[in-house]
């Protein structure tokens, strides 16, 4: 096939995950290909939101999913253990399309990725998916880190040190300036 797929997983800190779906290739936004209630009738929840758009001249189609509880095992498996959560997709099906992307996207920092995946920040990312020998595995952590409290932290210390120092300034000049009078 001359399609290619991307996949986004968006794990979010209520044990929900919203996955985007894009492919891309011939024909792939018809009708026929594109069409929300087949996607639809994979779930059986009302919370479960969906979208999807045809582009590129009929050429992509994308589709939204969003508030899927992780339980419910779509295109892979996301668990939750102790303060991380493990994503896991089988690799083996995705080597019949050109390319195929990966992207996760944790509540927290990435602490592990398999294979040839890559790490940012709270992201890990497969750019050739439909190479990987193995299933895509990413481990991070389920919530996000205290970096605002750490801001504001450090702004509240600026704040009382240059306060103290102004106020000391002047009283060490008055103090000068007292002494030359005498």
């Amino acid at each position: 096939s001359d399609d290619s797929f991307s996949y986004e997983f968006e794990i979010h800190e209520n044990k929900t995950v919203d996955i985007t779906m894009t492919q891309k290739g011939d024909d792939a936004g018809s009708k026929s290909k594109c069409n929300s209630d087949d996607i639809e009738n994979i779930f059986d929840d009302d919370d479960v939101k969906i979208n999807v758009k045809s582009g590129d001249g009929g050429d992509s189609c994308t589709a939204k999913i969003t508030n899927i509880p992780i339980k419910s095992n779509i295109l892979g498996t996301i668990t939750h253990k102790d303060d991380s959560f493990i994503f896991e997709m089988d690799a083996s099906s995705l080597q019949y399309y050109d390319q195929v992307t990966v992207k996760v996207t944790f509540p927290g920092s990435v602490s592990k990725v398999s294979g040839d995946g890559k790490k940012s920040g709270n992201t890990a990312t497969w750019e050739n998916a439909q190479d990987e020998t193995k299933t895509l595995k990413a481990e991070g952590a389920d919530h996000g880190s205290p970096l605002f409290m750490i801001i504001i932290i450090v702004v509240v210390i600026a704040a009382i040190g240059g306060g103290a120092a102004a106020f000391k300034l002047p009283r060490s000049e008055e103090r000068r300036v007292g002494k030359e009078c005498r």
